[in-house]
């Protein structure tokens, strides 16, 4: 407990409301990748850059997924699910913190031990894995007597190139009760409240306690080290994420921004986009958005062909269907590097986590079925290339959005296609669509099953299906005149039949007309009799 919850006085804490998880949501992002710090291989919900700093840190000069990041944030995203990647080898920083001395004869503290410690020694280390936390200085004071009498704690932590952060007036000589009831230390208010340490005992506690005797006041400087960031991550640690992040249902759109600078191998990086552009056509609710290697600008030509080369080599290795969930965005973007100093104030880096933010800014203000192009990317100062008109038909043939910089306008994503050259999947904005309402299908559906499977459940299911497509007719997102023109939904006894029914499946075809000129898309949904909400595109 903090000394000033207790003195007289006016306390106010300024805190903006936290957005609740929704997998309705079309508009967040989720990452894979190394960060400055943080917790590793699990998905953490952030909010905003500061609250993504709060829980991974800032930039990192050896991570372009941080710049990435940056980026999605800049150009107007909200929420993101981040997975840091450590490997094993990655080590955390610590310094031992000798608190007191005790009598090796008679297992007692020492005369001039101070007051009210429990343990005489405590290790004291970094949250999370990495070189981020080496020369860490934290400032412990003791006082013998605090504002209330009784033994005090001051902790001044000092991370560099990170704000201080200070707990003052932490009580030794008693456990002090919080709000939830349960009792707690100097040690562990500091684990439960610090972004940067936690304070481990590493002794038995002594027999007895000392009680007025010792120094009225002592400070205590310990200074981390030994944190290391270990080798780059691999191939398998980004499939054990991707797997994760699967499971994460609001996470709308997913990038590896660093991907190609950890896995040099064309095969692992391959791999990895594989199982995630797979993984995508199955949850039917997102999309991976592709960068391509870095090519080298003085060699333009050359890089359109290996560049091109790259994405038809990936296409080639995913199943057809499923490169209608990827989209593919060059060249690299230049932003501003604070890290650089002077010699280097710009870096080159991937312009997934950019494109990540305009997409999710775009939905927020038109929704999922406009298509994310020709709109404006902040943050960024330029693009690494330049292709001219027949370079441009090229890419824009192969399925690769270029990015543009046109005088008047700043820097635009100049195309809204996938991966698939089909021209039934080709575009972005419908794979989008069927996104968003699949997503909205499934928030009125799920409460359906375990019904009675019968014509009240069809018509049920008919019945919060269409309602979810009327919306989106109304909101233009789907073509026609009227809603018979623009949808169908069908729930009957001809698509149920008896042995359906012995089985515990419902089925129910839905068709939808997208706004543009196009066919139809053709969806099913069906219920499971284990609970389970499946929904298949033709």
């Amino acid at each position: 407990m903090r000394a000033e919850a207790t003195v007289p006085g006016l306390y106010f804490t300024v805190s903006s409301p936290k957005t609740e998880p929704s997998p309705l949501r079309s508009d967040v992002a989720g990452f894979i990748g190394r960060t400055r710090r943080g917790p590793t291989g699990i998905p953490i919900r952030v909010e905003g850059w500061r609250g993504y700093q709060r829980v991974f840190g800032g930039l990192a000069v050896d991570s372009v997924m941080t710049y990435a990041i940056r980026g999605y944030f800049d150009n107007e995203g909200e929420v993101a699910h981040v997975i840091r990647l450590a490997m094993p080898s990655a080590k955390t920083a610590w310094a031992e913190w000798k608190a007191g001395e005790v009598d090796e004869t008679s297992g007692r503290w020492r005369a001039d031990a101070p007051t009210g410690f429990d343990h005489p020694h405590y290790r004291i280390e970094a949250t999370s894995p990495g070189s981020w936390a080496n020369n860490t200085r934290i400032q412990i004071t003791y006082r013998r007597k605090g504002a209330l009498g009784t033994p005090e704690l001051d902790f001044a932590i000092s991370v560099p190139n990170e704000p201080t952060q200070y707990f003052t007036a932490l009580g030794l000589d008693e456990r002090r009760p919080i709000e939830e009831g349960a009792a707690q230390t100097f040690a562990e208010l500091v684990v439960e409240s610090s972004r940067f340490i936690k304070i481990i005992p590493t002794t038995a506690r002594p027999n007895g306690r000392l009680s007025n005797t010792g120094p009225h006041a002592i400070t205590w400087n310990v200074i981390l080290d030994g944190g290391h960031d270990g080798d780059t991550p691999d191939s398998s640690m980004y499939l054990d994420a991707a797997g994760k992040l699967g499971e994460v249902p609001e996470v709308a759109l997913v990038a590896v921004p660093g991907l190609v600078a950890d896995l040099e191998d064309k095969a692992d990086q391959r791999e990895v986009l594989t199982a995630l552009i797979e993984q995508a056509e199955d949850l039917r609710d997102r999309m991976v958005l592709v960068d391509v290697p870095n090519g080298a600008p003085e060699q333009a030509l050359r890089d359109v062909n290996e560049t091109l080369s790259w994405v038809q080599d990936l296409r080639d290795h995913v199943d057809n269907k499923a490169t209608r969930v990827a989209a593919v965005y060059h060249p690299r973007l230049t932003v501003s590097d604070p890290l650089g100093g002077v010699r280097h104030p710009l870096r080159n880096i991937p312009p997934s986590g950019h494109v990540a933010g305009v997409i999710s800014r775009l939905d927020r203000q038109r929704g999922a079925h406009h298509t994310p192009a020709n709109a404006e990317i902040y943050g960024a100062v330029d693009i690494t290339q330049r292709f001219d008109y027949i370079e441009q038909s090229r890419f824009n043939t192969a399925g690769t959005n270029l990015l543009w910089c046109s005088a008047g306008n700043g820097l635009l994503v100049w195309g809204g296609r996938t991966l698939n050259l089909d021209p039934e999947r080709r575009f972005i904005v419908y794979r989008r669509l069927i996104h968003r309402l699949v997503r909205a299908i499934r928030r009125v559906a799920e409460p359906l099953v375990f019904d009675v499977n019968g014509p009240e459940l069809w018509l049920a299911l008919s019945r919060s299906i269409t309602s979810v497509l009327l919306e989106a007719w109304r909101a233009r997102a789907l073509k026609g005149d009227t809603s018979a023109e623009a949808f169908r939904v069908k729930c009957d006894e001809e698509l149920n039949s008896a042995e359906e029914q012995e089985l515990g499946r419902v089925h129910c075809d839905v068709s939808v007309a997208p706004a543009t000129p196009m066919e139809f898309i053709e969806l099913r949904i069906s219920l499971s009799g284990d609970g389970r909400l499946e929904v298949f595109e033709s």
